[in-house]
């Protein structure tokens, strides 16, 4: 018997969030690796079905592919994998799970709550707040109730579009274009559309509907800086937070979207100094009251805009960012002195030291 600590990485999921999670994984893998964790990995492909993988050095190979999505097809080329349609016994069995699925049916709450029926520890926020912080209808009106700045908005729930659309145009109307239109529950920019007019309206909301049945609609910002402030907890669960990381965005489109993203010659991170002391201070006060209001425990991306009338905005805040050593949550602890793998690792340590269920 080992006398390492086993963590078992999860990958995949089954929305469109799939491939960056297998991004995520493969770095996490490696740094739980170099911190001498007993490793194991475990998927769930784009159909919904869990994959074991047998084979961890098959796995890594195969996530160094570009653009790779764990599906029915890819998986017939790692070698070693089980197909089931529950969770494997040895997932439960195992001492801590790093989950690196992102988005609905991942990091809303419905992975957490069934690791939690099992009294399995994971890394990150558990059921109520990983729920609360997906949705960011729910998201945003706990903000607010605390001060914390950030966009208008309507919510229209998927019932009320299908019952009267029209009036739920004559709400968001009120708001005035431009808008912003997004799936309540998206993440890494899918679904998000600029409408620049009312007649855009429709469009914008049924495009936000393909990946949400509840979106949120709320003012458009013309930005002029975008930003993000982390946190994670140490061991006693005080929070940390991280340097404060700018990206550096060639403004071709009015949003910083999905398609954006993916160009990645389009944009850069780099640390951002020109903030002035008293709204650095600003930032730190809202991103722990962000992440105390919305129940997160483990770590949180927090997502901040200056718009073009200087006006300080959270936008976003999400309870499982995307974890690849080339994104901007790692850089951020990186400006902070915090290295990749020993990030990994304090996350690790708070999962473990953290009781499992309603504390």
């Amino acid at each position: 018997m080992s006398d390492k600590v086993s963590v078992a990485v999860i990958l995949g999921g089954r929305n469109s969030e799939n491939y960056r999670s297998c991004q995520s994984a493969r770095d996490v893998i490696s740094a739980l690796e170099e911190k001498g964790y007993l490793v194991s990995a475990y998927g769930m492909t784009m159909e919904a079905n869990w994959i074991t993988f047998g084979d961890l050095n098959s796995l890594k190979t195969a996530l160094k592919k570009d653009a790779f999505e764990l599906n029915e097809e890819s998986v017939k080329d790692i070698a070693d994998t089980t197909e089931s349609l529950l969770p494997p016994t040895s997932l439960l069995e195992t001492t801590v799970v790093f989950s690196t699925l992102m988005g609905a049916w991942g990091s809303d709450g419905t992975m957490q709550g069934m690791l939690e029926t099992e009294i399995v520890s994971f890394v990150g926020s558990d059921t109520l707040g990983s729920a609360i912080s997906t949705d960011k209808s729910t998201a945003k009106l706990l903000m607010e109730a605390v001060q914390i700045p950030t966009p208008k908005h309507v919510i229209i729930p998927d019932k009320s579009w299908r019952r009267d659309p029209l009036s739920n145009v004559a709400r968001a109307a009120a708001l005035k274009t431009p808008l912003i239109s997004k799936p309540a529950r998206g993440s890494n920019g899918v679904g998000i559309t600029y409408i620049r007019v009312p007649r855009d309206f429709k469009k914008g909301v049924d495009i936000a509907r393909n990946f949400d049945g509840r979106v949120v609609v709320e003012k458009y910002h013309q930005p002029a800086h975008l930003f993000e402030c982390n946190v994670i907890e140490d061991e006693k669960g005080k929070p940390v937070l991280s340097g404060i990381i700018q990206t550096n965005w060639k403004e071709t489109d009015k949003i910083f979207n999905f398609i954006s993203r993916t160009d990645k010659s389009s944009y850069s991170f780099s640390k951002f100094t020109e903030l002035d002391p008293e709204v650095v201070k600003l930032v730190h006060d809202y991103a722990k009251r962000a992440f105390e209001v919305l129940k997160l425990s483990g770590y949180a991306q927090i997502e901040f805009m200056i718009d073009k009338e200087g006006e300080l905005l959270v936008i976003e805040v999400n309870s499982q960012p995307y974890f690849g050593k080339d994104g901007s949550f790692a850089l951020s602890w990186k400006e902070a002195g915090i290295t990749y793998s020993d990030l990994i690792d304090r996350i690790v340590k708070e999962a473990l030291d953290r009781p499992v269920g309603l504390v």
